[in-house]
């Protein structure tokens, strides 16, 4: 799997019921310093990576009266494992050819605002 495959388990608790439970975002944090050396490296994965990824469903969530997209506790490993894979593996720019992406990337950042200052606070300690 990818070094950024935790960033994207961490980061992906934001679009469901649940997320994770304090103490879960230092084991992750740790996990996270082994492979990426500061904050802003994290971020831009954050930001650029996952949060893209999830506009899609960010935006139609408010439409959707948050009821069905999101799932209760997680997201499955082999499932999110796939979904960083086939982003990965597309041009970059080619995932903002749709524009409900483009309008939904401000609402994921909003929707993953907790979690990435929950991990930050821990991946700085």
């Amino acid at each position: 799997m990818s070094d950024n495959f935790d960033i994207w388990i961490v980061i992906s608790y934001s679009w469901t019921e649940i997320g994770l439970e304090e103490q879960e975002f230092a084991k992750y944090a740790e996990k996270i310093i082994e492979n990426h050396q500061t904050w802003e490296d994290v971020n831009a994965v954050i930001i650029k990576d996952v949060c893209a990824s999830f506009a899609f469903e960010s935006f139609l969530l408010f439409p959707c009266m948050l009821w069905f997209l999101m799932p209760d506790w997680e997201y499955d490993n082999d499932y999110l494992g796939n979904r960083m894979k086939r982003w990965y593996a597309k041009p970059y720019w080619t995932h903002f050819i749709n524009p409900l992406r483009l309008l939904g990337l401000p609402l994921a950042l909003i929707f993953s605002n907790g979690v990435r200052k929950k991990l930050k606070r821990e991946y700085q300690k």
